[in-house]
């Protein structure tokens, strides 16, 4: 018999506080079990420091006598209920009647099980281990379903970042990285896709195709840095431009962009090239070494065209870069349109 705490014992360790008021009956069931290497015991005389006791040692099952002085066993049976930390220890009543409405009583306040005392010596083990397995497996099911609930949140936490990082290197992967506006192969995948939509719901789609004048000679005269800082203004200038949020604005390659309008015809797609070119000419960047202007400027070609299935994107982006060789042609700093009506 031990009346100090185990601390640190095995998890299969069979762990019992007795709490009774009579020391002869915890020497009795001491000696029942004192043989039993992995049983441990524990007993506790003071009903009022049971729970306190019960909280720290955590027994794998608890031996409550109902009838003691100061405190009724009943209501220790509720006290240990109504605490978190030993809510789920399971408790046998030791009694010394046989009354069948005691031991309703007994379960109805939180029993687990109810022998009268003094019970036989293999009864009571064979009952403290069947208590005590039953809990440590329900302990042990609660920690793995604990374990599993953290590595379920960190699997969560761990895919909800990589969707983020995801999205940023899918964001990143569509960007140009000079200007910030779409970048070439972005531009593909949208020109299909407005193409089908296109088809589909048979409406016309608008393509403007433009370039920065004379822009070779800048960068050759103003460095190639200055060249960047040129690129970077114009792709601001001209994301002014688009309004809609289906329309779509990307760096082509080199000193050209490309913008997409969908559901747009002729003249609206002509009104959005002029503000195009107007807002770059507004931002008045000195170009010394121009053919068209003091200033920076750009040339546009616009094309609109209802597809139809056998139609390819293509056409629609050659004929605007028709367009745009035209507007070169005749002057820069202007935009030619380039379309095709279906009936």
């Amino acid at each position: 018999m031990t009346d100090d705490l185990a601390i640190g014992t095995s998890q299969h360790t069979i762990v019992v506080l007795l709490v009774d008021d009579q020391k002869i009956v915890a020497e009795a069931i001491s000696r029942m079990i004192e043989q039993e290497d992995d049983i441990e015991f524990h007993f506790c005389d003071d009903p009022s420091q049971a729970v306190q006791l019960a909280t720290e040692l955590q027994p794998t099952v608890i031996l409550q006598d109902l009838v003691m002085p100061d405190v009724d066993g009943y209501t220790l049976l509720r006290f240990y209920r109504a605490n978190p930390a030993t809510s789920s220890i399971p408790v046998m009543v030791l009694s010394s009647k046989e009354d069948p409405r005691d031991k309703s009583q007994a379960f109805t306040n939180g029993a687990n099980d109810y022998l009268v005392k003094l019970p036989d010596q293999i009864e009571l083990i064979a009952r403290i281990r069947a208590q005590s397995k039953s809990y440590m497996a329900q302990q042990e099911r609660d920690e793995a379903f604990k374990e599993m609930q953290r590595l379920q949140k960190e699997l969560e936490e761990s895919n909800q970042k990589l969707e983020e990082s995801n999205m940023v290197l899918h964001r990143l992967s569509t960007l140009d990285g000079l200007t910030g506006l779409a970048n070439r192969r972005h531009f593909d995948e949208i020109l299909d896709h407005e193409w089908k939509r296109a088809i589909r719901e048979k409406h016309e789609l608008s393509i403007i195709l433009l370039d920065i004048d004379s822009f070779k000679k800048y960068n050759d005269n103003y460095g190639h840095q200055g060249g960047d800082d040129c690129l970077r203004t114009v792709a601001s200038a001209l994301n002014r431009a688009i309004h809609r949020p289906g329309d779509f604005i990307a760096r082509y390659g080199g000193e050209e962009f490309v913008v997409i309008l969908p559901n747009t015809d002729c003249k609206g797609a002509a009104i959005i090239a002029e503000e195009m070119r107007r807002h770059v000419e507004e931002e008045k960047l000195v170009h010394e070494y121009s053919d068209a202007s003091d200033y920076v400027t750009v040339s546009l070609g616009v094309s609109a065209h209802i597809p139809a299935a056998d139609d390819r994107p293509q056409d629609l982006i050659e004929r605007a870069d028709k367009a745009l060789y035209k507007a070169k042609e005749t002057g820069r700093n202007r935009h030619v349109i380039d379309c095709v009506c279906r009936d």
